[in-house]
């Protein structure tokens, strides 16, 4: 009784563990998905702002109904980060910022800190869940724009 009483309370402790973990390693940005994105786009598309930081021709190729146009990847310049300081203005409280990046991978965890650092509340902000790259364009076709 006394070893199934300490197996529990390990497997107790490693559950903790695991989810303290996970918090401080794996919780740091919000995503979102393409369908809650799109679901976004055609019932309140102004409680959205969707910052596109892909660059040009991938922007011209393909992008989200909306979506501002920053030019900004790979957000390491100067001026990328000036590109995502002039939406600030435009960005009310209570709207939710979709970051769409090519893949979303890098450039959008640095268009992420970037909003964070400059007073957009970590509850305002999302990455698009593989970027534009990833869309399901088979299934939702209706909020791109081309």
């Amino acid at each position: 009784m006394k070893m199934l009483r300490t197996v529990a309370v390990a497997l107790g402790l490693l559950v903790v563990l695991n989810s303290t973990l996970f918090g401080f390693f794996g919780g740091k940005y919000n995503y979102i998905t393409a369908e809650e994105t799109a679901a976004l786009i055609r019932t309140a598309p102004e409680s959205v702002v969707i910052v596109d930081i892909q660059e040009k021709p991938g922007f011209d190729k393909e992008h989200l109904k909306g979506a501002v146009d920053t030019y900004a990847y790979p957000v390491k310049t100067d001026a990328e980060k000036a590109a995502l300081a002039a939406v600030l203005p435009s960005i009310k409280p209570g709207q939710k910022v979709v970051i769409v990046c090519p893949r979303g991978g890098g450039g959008a965890d640095r268009a992420y800190d970037f909003y964070l650092e400059n007073g957009i509340s970590k509850d305002q902000l999302f990455t698009l869940k593989g970027g534009q790259e990833k869309w399901p364009r088979a299934k939702i076709s209706d909020v791109l724009a081309q």
